[in-house]
């Protein structure tokens, strides 16, 4: 009969490897249907072990919310403007990362860095343990098609303060899953002089046949196509995280960030590829990964680039 500390250590333990391994194919850019490739560690799990490391993730995660809050209890902080629709995520950032946390993989995924904001804290923690839930829900949508209803309802009615999270990841899997041409558009709040200046920007990076889906998608169109830039992820995102800080548009980084992967790719060195979700993230959220002044594009007048903390010094 094992004890409630080696229960704690195997769960652990599958964390370590299983942020390590998939990491590890997402930095390289590697899928398990990748020529050569192996499978990540995750595809060895039996279906009892997905859903009982599901289940030791959100309760990390519900450990070190009550950890921020417990600490916010005893010294009040006084919570920044920014901050307002994101108060737990600001506890969060308040508290360092302790010892235990810095000794697995699982509370410090490669894709967070010592350069990213909350990389140190608990927030760093907490956003390493949304990446693993994801890939274990993406798991289970590769091995049954689907995520059990069953255990879905279960994790809703024990962790119900995770409801909007765990509603997401499985929503995320979903629209994975869907036929190309899911229906979603976002709203340009653009004249239709500026309009034509964007599309004639972006046009030029696009082949010949891709420019009237172009104009299209930005007008607000669902369309069945996906487009290719021919260019650097970063340099398309960026205009949108522009179009968005400077009043253009108005949806959520997440939303923003879903619609990007469902409509482009790009044309890098080794041909055409997926836009990075992580990638997209970190330059729409943290203004990680920008291109350069020189490789800026669409720099008009009315669209002007703001600094990360020019921005928090306005919020």
């Amino acid at each position: 009969m094992t004890t409630h500390d080696e229960e704690q250590q195997k769960w652990e333990y599958i964390g370590h490897r299983l942020m390590q391994s998939s990491d590890l194919q997402v930095l390289c850019g590697v899928t398990r249907t990748s020529p050569g490739a192996e499978k990540p560690f995750v595809s060895s799990l039996p279906d009892h072990e997905l859903e009982g490391m599901v289940i030791f993730v959100l309760e990390r995660m519900r450990e070190v919310d009550k950890l921020a809050q417990a600490a916010a209890q005893q010294n009040p902080p006084e919570v920044p403007y920014e901050y307002r629709d994101r108060r737990q995520e600001y506890l969060r950032l308040q508290i360092p990362k302790s010892e235990r946390y810095r000794s697995s993989e699982l509370y410090n995924a490669e894709f967070i860095n010592d350069l990213d904001e909350g990389f140190d804290t608990l927030q760093g923690v907490y956003v390493t343990l949304k990446r693993a839930l994801s890939y274990l829900y993406e798991e289970m949508q590769y091995s049954h098609g689907s995520i059990p209803s069953s255990f879905m309802q279960a994790l809703r009615q024990t962790f119900p303060e995770y409801a909007e999270v765990i509603a997401q990841q499985e929503a995320d899997r979903k629209n994975e899953g869907a036929t190309v041409g899911h229906p979603s558009f976002i709203k340009l709040n653009l004249t239709p002089e500026r309009l034509a200046d964007l599309v004639g920007c972006l046009e030029v990076f696009f082949d010949p046949s891709d420019r009237p889906v172009l104009k299209d998608l930005l007008q607000g169109h669902p369309v069945d196509n996906k487009l290719v830039f021919n260019g650097n992820q970063n340099c398309l995102v960026e205009v949108f995280r522009r179009l968005s800080y400077n009043g253009f548009l108005h949806e959520s980084w997440t939303f923003l960030r879903d619609w990007l992967c469902r409509h482009f790719s790009y044309r890098g060195k080794e041909g055409v590829a997926d836009l990075s979700m992580n990638s997209v993230w970190d330059i729409l959220s943290k203004a990680k990964g920008e291109p350069t002044n020189k490789s800026r594009i669409c720099t008009f007048e009315w669209l002007p680039y703001k600094t990360q903390s020019s921005l928090r010094r306005t919020s």
